[in-house]
């Protein structure tokens, strides 16, 4: 029967003529990542577990030395950036104020999820430059843990919270290029 341990260093055991070394990587304890882990040892496997936050979105350099690496869900999702980092963007109707991660059209707050309030703000701190989906994946999201689908989605998203105030045209297409945000729109 194989264990499951807790340590800094990798382990391996040999199951079937076959060393398999597997490292599990989450941010916290939870009950999926231990049902696996409880499955991994108990099939023979030595799990090493290993806490990781990474807000760059990388696997740790010493993942390549296991021959399985599993990822808890939020193991690499970045997080918002924290308020300190990011400045208040003020452009006509438009105001974003970071400290208190709020936009305001005409003083009226607009709801939004984190991540469309920090895609959003990434556009309007860098009016009229062009980005990427790929930019704006490692610019909100941190990595490519999200597909550049998910940066069209959260566009889209953004554009119908927006069209109600009237500044869901300030997100434009730049048709085989990106997205940037427009300034005359919110003047």
């Amino acid at each position: 029967m194989g264990e499951v341990q807790f340590r800094d260093s990798g382990g391996s055991m040999t199951i079937g003529g076959i060393d398999a070394r597997v490292l599990v990587l989450g941010n916290a304890p939870s009950g999926h990542m231990d049902g696996l882990m409880g499955v991994l040892g108990g099939a023979g496997y030595r799990v090493d577990v290993r806490d990781h936050s990474d807000a760059t979105g990388r696997l740790p350099i010493e993942a390549m030395d296991y021959d399985i690496v599993v990822l808890s869900p939020r193991a690499l999702a970045p997080q918002p950036a924290p308020a300190a980092e990011l400045g208040d963007v003020e452009i006509g109707r438009l105001r974003i104020d970071s400290r208190r991660r709020l936009v305001l059209v005409d003083g009226a707050p607009v709801r939004m999820s984190a991540r469309e309030f920090t895609l959003l703000h990434h556009l309007a701190a860098h009016p009229g430059v062009v980005f990427s989906r790929e930019a704006l994946l490692r610019a909100v999201w941190g990595s490519a843990w999200r597909t550049e689908g998910s940066v069209t989605e959260y566009i889209r998203r953004l554009r119908i919270i927006l069209e109600p105030t009237g500044l869901g045209e300030c997100i434009v297409t730049r048709k085989g290029f990106g997205y940037s945000f427009d300034p005359d729109v919110v003047a």
